[in-house]
């Protein structure tokens, strides 16, 4: 343990990848997505009726709180040249003839340009023209109800048979930062241990280190090295799951004895694949090299940027074998969510199974290396 703190506390390399670059993704990945929503976005209105029920769909439009009307141009080149130009992300089309269709109680079409190349700003975009033009229409159909002798309250009823709330559930604004974020920063903490502790393996046989263990056993070296990271990881996840949570707002729940519970099997399990994967390197540059591009497959098959449902079998069944997935199951449901721990039995037993999996594996991969200095 002192000779690994050692070689973590005097390496300004380790120091920046096991602790800097936690605090930097921290905070800065969640400082730019604090807004947590799309609000006020610019768009641009081709209107070609010019009557006032078009004018009034207009107004509806910027009075959303996605989408504010800068721009009422007079053609969709003039629209798309905005967009060119960067100063609208979306355009609505209003064709001759809207308030002609509406009078004669014919269906009417408008259309909506999107950027496409930006889910966010696309999706907020087309929910506030999609609420805009349903409002419309409903408002078209109770003055028809009411021409047909309704009442008001008769017509209401009618257009809108069903009422419903939407309650967006463990995610009070609705925001990207609070459904993505927590689960990503799971995810890096496991990558720069991984990396961490491979640069320091390689570091260790740069240095001839490994010559200074080979009369002790691997086992009793592989606990010594796990738990010197366990020591140093346990406070930067309490911080990131504590501080990180209540700074940026996230809904904390559960409880901490819970939260300890999955931390001590998620990053043992982590410790150990880092370093089995340790124990191969012969140069410190050789983790960040070969580590640093498992991040893309480990985010897949996590969960997180596509659902385990729409996931083959095998790949899922795969994703259970990198410590992240399960662990950010585990931790999101009780932090988040307000889980307890056995709400999250199966991924807690799947993460002890990857420690003495990892663990074994750990122990025979710096064997081997030891026997590289007898």
């Amino acid at each position: 343990m002192k000779t690994e703190w050692t070689t973590v506390f005097t390496d300004s390399g380790l120091l920046l990848i096991l602790f800097g670059a936690m605090l930097i993704y921290g905070t800065l990945y969640p400082l730019i997505y604090a807004p947590e929503v799309v609000r006020d976005l610019p768009v641009a209105v081709v209107d070609l009726d010019r009557t006032p029920p078009s004018r009034q769909l207009v107004r509806m439009l910027d009075a959303t709180p996605e989408a504010a009307v800068r721009y009422e141009v007079q053609s969709l080149e003039e629209a798309e040249r905005l967009f060119l130009d960067r100063k609208i992300y979306g355009a609505l089309y209003i064709p001759a003839g809207y308030e002609k269709n509406r009078l004669a109680g014919e269906q009417n079409r408008v259309s909506l340009y999107a950027d496409g190349g930006y889910f966010l700003l696309y999706s907020d975009f087309m929910g506030a023209v999609g609420k805009v033009v349903g409002a419309a229409g409903a408002e078209v159909q109770v003055g028809a109800l009411l021409a047909g002798g309704l009442s008001p309250e008769q017509a209401k009823w009618t257009a809108r048979p069903v009422p419903y709330d939407v309650n967006i559930l463990y995610n009070p604004y609705g925001g990207y930062a609070t459904a993505i974020l927590p689960a990503v920063l799971i995810l890096i903490a496991q990558q720069l241990l991984l990396v961490g502790i491979g640069m320091a393996g390689g570091t260790w046989y740069e240095r001839g280190v490994w010559r200074q263990f080979r009369d002790d056993s691997a086992g009793r070296l592989v606990w010594g090295k796990a738990t010197a990271y366990l020591f140093l990881y346990i406070p930067v996840m309490l911080y990131m799951f504590g501080f990180q949570y209540g700074f940026f707002h996230y809904p904390m729940k559960g409880s901490q004895a819970d939260l300890l519970a999955v931390f001590l099997p998620y990053l043992l399990a982590a410790i150990f694949l880092g370093l089995t994967l340790g124990a191969l390197f012969r140069r410190r540059e050789n983790s960040m090299m070969l580590l640093i591009v498992s991040s893309v497959f480990f985010l897949i098959v996590s969960g997180i940027s596509w659902p385990r449902e729409g996931m083959p079998v095998w790949i899922y069944a795969l994703g259970r074998m990198v410590p992240s997935s399960s662990g950010i199951d585990a931790l999101v449901r009780i932090r988040t969510m307000g889980g307890t721990l056995a709400d999250v039995a199966p991924e807690v037993i799947t993460l002890w199974i990857l420690v003495l999996v990892y663990g074994t594996a750990a122990v025979l991969a710096v064997r081997r290396r030891l026997r590289c200095f007898l």
